[in-house]
C-alpha cells in the first residue's frame, strides 16, 4: 500500500499556477498562455531542498513538445522532489473538434510518465473520466500511487494559493483517488500549490 494511501500528506507543486492572473478560472492552465514546464524549472531553482515535503508531485505539462525532459528531471531531484503529475491532463487540453480527447496526446503523456517513473519518481496521474484508469494503472504499475479526478467541470474552479484536494477513496480503482472538487470523503491534508 502506498504513503498516500496510508493517508500521508500529499501536495501537488504547481507553481505555474501562480503566473496566471489573480481570480483566474482553472481552464486557463489548459491554454497555451504560458510555458507551464518552464514556470517549474525557473520556480525549482529557488526551491528549498530542506523544506521539501516527502510526497511533493511536481504538476508537469507531459506534452510540451519544447520542453527539455533531462533538465526537467534533474531540476526535480536537485530540489528533492520524488514525483510527477501529469497536469494540467492531456485529457483537457488535446481535444477533436467534437470534444472528445485526443488518444495521442494521452499516449504521449503516459509515455513521458514512464519515462520519468524508470528515473524512480512516484506518479500521480490526472484522469478527465473512469476510463483513463485501467490504462494509467496498467502503464505506471507500481510507481503509480494515485488519482487525480479532474473533469471538465473542475475547470471552472477559481484558481486560489492553495487548492485543497479532497479524497474521493478508492473510487472504482486499487489507488487512492483526489479530486479538486467537493467530494464525499474524509477531507486530508492535500494541497495543490
Amino acid at each position: 500500500m502506498s504513503a498516500i494511501a496510508k493517508g500521508a500528506q500529499l501536495q501537488v507543486y504547481a507553481p505555474s499556477l501562480r503566473s496566471l492572473p489573480s481570480g483566474s478560472l482553472l481552464v486557463m492552465a489548459t491554454l497555451p498562455i504560458l510555458d507551464w514546464n518552464d514556470c517549474l524549472l525557473r520556480d525549482l531553482r529557488s526551491l528549498d531542498k530542506a523544506t521539501s515535503a516527502p510526497h511533493v508531485y511536481a504538476a508537469i505539462l507531459m506534452i510540451d513538445p519544447f520542453a527539455c525532459w533531462e533538465d526537467i528531471a534533474e531540476s526535480l531531484k536537485d530540489a528533492g522532489i520524488t514525483g510527477v503529475a501529469n497536469f494540467p491532463p492531456a485529457s483537457l487540453i488535446e481535444r477533436s473538434a467534437a470534444g472528445v480527447p485526443v488518444d495521442a496526446g494521452q499516449e504521449l503523456e503516459l509515455r513521458r510518465m514512464e519515462w520519468f517513473t524508470s528515473l524512480g519518481f512516484k506518479a500521480l496521474f490526472a484522469i478527465a473520466s473512469d476510463s483513463e484508469i485501467t490504462a494509467a494503472e496498467k502503464r505506471l504499475g507500481s510507481h503509480l500511487e494515485g488519482l487525480i479526478h479532474l473533469p471538465a467541470e473542475a475547470l471552472a474552479r477559481t484558481i486560489s494559493e492553495e487548492m485543497e484536494l479532497v479524497s474521493l477513496g478508492q473510487h472504482g480503482s486499487s489507488l487512492p483517488m483526489f479530486a479538486l472538487l467537493d467530494g464525499k470523503g474524509s477531507k486530508r491534508q492535500t494541497r495543490a500549490t
